[in-house]
C-alpha cells in the first residue's frame, strides 16, 4: 500500500526554493556599488542607473559644495566605485603685528633713577582668509581682505641699580593732568627745609602736589622735567598745581608757570 508524505514536507522545501530563487532574482537584477563617504567604505546593491538616482534611492543627502566622483550623470555599472567629497568653506580672520619702530627716545638719570621714554608705533596687519577644505583636508586658502593699522606707543621704562630694566608704564594708558608748574629748590627763601613731607632729602625728581588730586608716594612722568615721586607738599600747592625740584634758580626759571602734562604711573612705596 503507498504510504502518502505528510503535506509538510512538501511545503517546507517548496517554501525555501520559492525565497531563494526570489533573492537571486532580486540581486541578479541589482548593481553592486562601492560607496565611499563621510570616512566609510560600504558596498551596497541598487538598482538605479545613474549616481544622481543611486544617492536618491538610499537617501544620501549631499551640501550645497559637496561632490561625486564620478559625477551625477554618470550611469551605475558592475562594481562602479562611489565617492562623496565633503566640502567645507570657512572664513578665517588672522592677525600680525610688526616690530615696534621707535621715531623718538630719550635716556636719562638725573631724576632720581634711570629712565628710557619711547614713542613709535607698530603695525597690525587682519587678514580674512577663505580656507577649503576636502572632507576634512585642508586644499587651498584665498586672501579675502587686508587691513593695515598703525598703533602709535609712548612707554616709559625705569630701571634698577644693576642697570636691568625693572618697569615698563604705558604712558598712553595712564591718567594724565594737565598741571602749572613751579620749581623749587634746596637754598631759595621760600623753601623752609630741605627735607620734603615723607623725609626725603630734597632732590631732582623729588615733586610736591596737593595730596587731594596725586596721593603722595605716587610715581609720576612730568613732560619736559622726567620721571617723578610725588613726596613733598606746599601751602602753595593747591589743585592742579606741582612743585618740581630742580638744581638752582637757573633751572627754576625754566619751570615756573608753565602748563606741563603729568602722567601718574602708581602709588609705590619706592620711587
Amino acid at each position: 500500500m503507498l504510504r502518502l508524505k505528510h503535506p509538510f514536507h512538501i511545503i517546507v522545501p517548496l517554501t525555501l526554493l520559492l525565497f531563494l530563487s526570489g533573492g537571486s532574482v532580486y540581486y541578479w537584477r541589482s548593481t553592486s556599488v562601492r560607496l565611499t563617504a563621510d570616512g566609510q567604505t560600504r558596498r551596497i546593491f541598487t538598482k538605479a542607473h545613474d549616481v544622481a538616482g543611486f544617492l536618491k534611492e538610499q537617501k544620501i543627502p549631499l551640501g550645497s559644495r559637496d561632490f561625486t566622483t564620478p559625477g551625477l550623470d554618470a550611469p551605475i555599472g558592475h562594481k562602479t566605485a562611489v565617492k562623496i567629497t565633503r566640502v567645507t568653506v570657512n572664513i578665517e580672520v588672522e592677525d600680525s603685528t610688526s616690530a615696534p619702530v621707535t621715531t623718538w627716545q630719550t635716556r636719562n638719570r638725573q631724576n632720581l633713577r634711570r629712565v628710557l621714554v619711547q614713542r613709535g608705533h607698530t603695525t597690525t596687519v587682519t587678514k580674512k582668509i577663505k580656507i577649503t577644505k576636502h572632507d576634512g583636508i585642508e586644499i587651498s586658502r584665498e586672501l579675502v581682505s587686508a587691513k593695515k593699522k598703525r598703533l602709535p606707543f609712548y612707554t616709559l621704562t625705569i630701571f634698577n641699580r644693576r642697570g636691568q630694566p625693572a618697569k615698563t608704564y604705558n604712558l598712553r594708558r595712564c591718567k594724565m593732568l594737565k598741571m602749572r608748574s613751579t620749581g623749587y629748590y634746596v637754598g631759595e627763601k621760600t623753601v623752609p627745609s630741605d627735607v620734603t613731607y615723607l623725609g626725603h632729602k630734597l632732590q631732582r625728581g623729588l615733586v610736591a602736589v596737593d595730596p587731594a588730586v596725586i596721593p603722595l608716594g605716587t610715581r609720576l612722568y612730568v613732560e619736559g622735567y622726567g620721571y617723578a615721586y610725588a613726596a613733598d607738599t606746599g601751602s602753595a600747592i593747591k589743585g592742579l598745581r606741582i612743585d618740581l625740584a630742580v638744581k638752582d634758580k637757573y633751572e627754576e626759571a625754566r619751570f615756573n608757570r608753565y602748563n606741563v602734562p603729568v602722567y601718574i604711573l602708581e602709588k609705590s612705596n619706592a620711587w
